[in-house]
């Protein structure tokens, strides 16, 4: 059953009362109020000494400084004060109006303490002793008038003595409250007599702290064995013979428990015991067992230790502000850009730290975010270590609480240099690209209506000549020149449409399972004159035969055709072109290298190969020309299939190597 500790104090039949530091009343119990007939409204929030100035002593001295020495030595000490006889006049109010009543009190000034061990208020225990006195006087003075014998003394004193014994009454039930208070407590307390410190007192919150029962009339060291070497011992020793009290904070306790030993964390104080002489005879101890706040403050101090291990470990500048905007914290990789000591930038500093042109804009942008809680993002220039302002982009967020009230604002520093220099290249070579892609696509196509202009007429021609018998094999001789160049320049017109349709993203492949070697025999065909026609020699191995691709079986085979037929260009009369195929292994991709034993590659070349337009230069060994567009078309297509097309050479005259990449069927 829980104790109502508040309707004891204040229905207990001893008179408490509890001053602050400026002697105002904070709290009276209802006996106070009866004994001092002044109605607890009355009191509390006034000062003690003016409700109850007192009177003079008979030395001429005042009754309250008396009694304020008392209270002040409490405050002062830290240690109950006891005033075992005090003559203190007091104003009782009756049907004839206030009248001023000498009394003869005992109080005992005790401190109260707040959580953080300082003295905060005294509690005066208070006993109404005029009648005690007033008989003690009494038999003095008849002692010594009437010379009466000590029976007769006695027998006019039993009257008084049954008060005094109702007095007594009261005082022992006081004593047994606040013995109850002591033992019901909720925070851990004992009290521990002479220099070995044995158990006088222990509270059931003690008890169950340190999992002992046993522990009245023995010294510590013997209940608590285990606190040897954790510095208990000594440090109540010196709490004994130096007489200061000593206060712990969070402080750890290894106790051997019966289930199993444990650790915990206690704040206490050990506040010394005196005796009537001033001389400590014991100590109290009291305190409370605070293991889950020190659990939070380490688990909150291992939040805090891993966020910041994670800030410093970011690229990005980190800060943070308090609600109105006051930075009080940035990451390391704030200090190691901007170079400057830590906390020099704290408040409002950091925007010494912006180029002066953009401080206007930043700030701005920074008073409407604080104002509306509104997301803060801005460009600026910010100034490094080496006094050099770099474009960054600074941003920045509320942190709230359940309510909705910002709490603080998390920002960063991205620094963006580079990004912006790039966008001003880019914004200035812009317009020349339009023009240069305006001007690429003016040349395709009129090229392809000037060279598909003569097709009819030349194809015309053809015919009629080869319908005129008279002059055979003149008329077939021009006949065949006319077809060849009608073909040749179609073939042209052709890829230029080509090249036009795919780097437009306008052609279509008709992609299907198809087998690699038909598209290369298709290949073959197509280029076989003009490899017999230099004399070259043509090798095909194929070391995977079958190999099934899924792609469009035309433009796989005009990939291979514009391989072939740039070697057979480039390459002297008599040499040799070997096309080998085979399977990559784990790469899903069939490989077709195109080698030959033409006239090779400088490295600037090779980087831009596959350009438009882009072809080696003209040499006596080169007997057919072209527009540069057939290995840029192969590419294209290669990439469209989601492969790839790479060149390779060792160098001027020792041939070239062009390796397609063609993604495997399933």
């Amino acid at each position: 059953m829980s104790v109502p500790h508040e309707a004891l104090f204040r229905h207990s039949p001893n008179a408490y009362m509890v001053l602050d530091r400026q002697m105002r009343y904070l709290e009276v119990n209802t006996a106070y109020e009866l004994l001092t007939g002044r109605r607890r409204d009355e009191l509390l929030g006034r000062g003690l000494f003016e409700i109850f100035p007192g009177t003079a002593n008979d030395d001429g001295s005042a009754q309250a400084d008396v009694l304020r020495a008392s209270i002040e030595r409490a405050f002062t000490t830290g240690e109950r004060d006891t005033l075992a006889l005090i003559p203190y006049a007091i104003e009782a109010r009756t049907a004839d109006g206030p009248v001023v009543d000498q009394r003869y009190w005992s109080a005992t000034h005790t401190p109260l303490r707040n959580a953080q061990g300082e003295v905060v208020a005294v509690m005066q225990h208070t006993t109404d002793v005029t009648e005690v006195q007033r008989l003690r006087e009494e038999l003095q003075r008849a002692r010594a008038a009437t010379g009466l014998t000590a029976d007769q003394l006695a027998e006019g004193v039993r009257s008084r003595a049954a008060v005094v014994q109702q007095d007594n009454i009261r005082l022992s039930a006081s004593q047994r409250f606040l013995t109850e208070l002591f033992a019901q407590a909720p925070g851990f307390m004992a009290v521990l007599r002479g220099p070995a410190h044995v158990f006088e007192l222990a509270n059931a919150a003690y008890l169950q702290l340190v999992d002992r029962q046993a522990v009245v009339g023995r010294p510590v060291r013997d209940v608590l064995p285990e606190l040897a070497g954790q510095g208990f011992f000594e440090l109540l020793d010196a709490v004994y013979r130096s007489g200061e009290p000593h206060v712990g904070r969070g402080v750890p306790v290894r106790l051997r428990a019966r289930e199993a030993p444990r650790e915990i964390f206690v704040d206490f104080v050990y506040q010394p015991l005196r005796g009537p002489g001033g001389e400590v005879e014991g100590l109290f101890v009291q305190g409370a067992d605070v293991t889950g706040r020190e659990a939070a403050l380490a688990a909150l101090r291992e939040s805090e230790a891993r966020f910041r291990t994670i800030a410093n470990l970011l690229p990005h500048m980190l800060w943070s502000t308090r609600p109105d905007g006051h930075h009080d914290w940035y990451n390391q990789r704030w200090y190691d850009f901007t170079g400057v000591p830590e906390g020099s930038t704290d408040g409002d500093a950091w925007s010494g730290m912006f180029h002066p042109d953009d401080q206007p804009r930043a700030w701005a942008r920074w008073r409407h975010s604080l104002a509306t809680g509104e997301p803060y993002e801005v460009e600026y220039r910010l100034r490094d270590r080496a006094g050099e302002y770099r474009w960054v982009l600074g941003r920045a967020l509320p942190v709230r609480d359940e309510d909705g009230r910002i709490t603080r604002w998390m920002g960063s520093c991205t620094v963006i240099h580079e990004i912006k220099e790039v966008q001003a290249r880019l914004e200035h070579s812009e317009q020349a690209l339009r023009d240069a892609g305006r001007q690429k696509d003016l040349f395709l196509a009129a090229l392809a209506h000037e060279l598909r202009n003569p097709l009819a007429p030349i194809g015309t021609s053809a015919r009629l000549i080869l319908l005129a018998p008279e002059r055979v094999d003149s008329v077939r001789h021009a006949a065949g020149i006319i077809d060849r160049q009608a073909t040749h320049m179609r073939h042209l017109v052709e890829d230029l449409l080509d090249v036009s349709r795919v780097t437009r993203g306008l052609a279509t492949l008709q992609k299907r399972p198809m087998q690699l070697r038909e598209a290369l025999d298709m290949a073959v065909e197509q280029t076989a004159a003009s490899m017999a026609a230099r004399g070259h020699r043509l090798d095909v191995v194929d070391e995977a035969p079958g190999l099934v691709l899924q792609g469009d079986p035309v433009r796989v085979a005009q990939i291979l055709s514009n391989l072939l037929n740039n070697a057979a260009k480039y390459t002297p009369e008599g040499g040799q072109v070997t096309v080998a195929v085979h399977a990559e292994h784990g790469t899903g991709m069939a490989l077709a290298r195109v080698a030959d034993t033409g006239i090779g590659m400088e490295p600037s070349l090779l980087a831009r190969v596959f350009d438009l337009f882009v072809q080696a230069e003209a040499t006596p060994e080169r007997f057919q020309g072209g527009l540069g567009i057939g290995l840029a078309l192969a590419r294209s297509l290669a990439q469209q299939h989601g492969g790839s097309l790479v060149a390779s050479s060792p160098g001027p005259g020792q041939g070239s190597v062009f390796e397609l990449r063609l993604p495997l069927a399933g």
